[in-house]
């Protein structure tokens, strides 16, 4: 985010969109949800206030990332007070397998072996 947009309650407020969002969109646990809030001025194009930048496990549908992206982008705008047209979002498909937590790779999502690891790790 450009220096200076979000204060410490807006970021959090930001980064628990960011959790409600994704879940709400792919039924994911919270616990896979994950937001670093950076300021940059050297990284934003001229106009902006800010850029989203989210990995996501491959086997989302288009759809599930346009919903997210609208999602972070309407979020970030209303949150930060700017509009909507100076925030960026890119969703980035990585391979579960990838991506570990509590030191456990992560199943494929919708798979059978998702369904158990949720159990599991409830």
């Amino acid at each position: 985010v450009r220096p200076g947009l979000l204060s410490e309650a807006q970021r959090r407020a930001f980064s628990q969109a960011v959790v409600d969002v994704h879940c709400g969109v792919t039924n994911a646990p919270p616990s896979f949800v994950h937001a670093l809030i950076t300021e940059s001025t050297d990284d934003l194009p001229a106009g902006s206030s800010a850029v989203i930048n989210g990995t996501i496990r491959a086997g989302r549908t288009a759809a599930q990332k346009a919903r997210i992206s609208t999602g972070l982008n309407t979020a970030l705008a209303e949150i930060g007070g700017v509009d909507i047209t100076s925030v960026s979002t890119t969703i980035r498909d990585i391979r579960a397998s990838f991506t570990m937590e509590g030191g456990v790779l992560l199943p494929e999502p919708g798979s059978s072996e998702e369904a158990a690891w949720e159990t599991s790790s409830a």
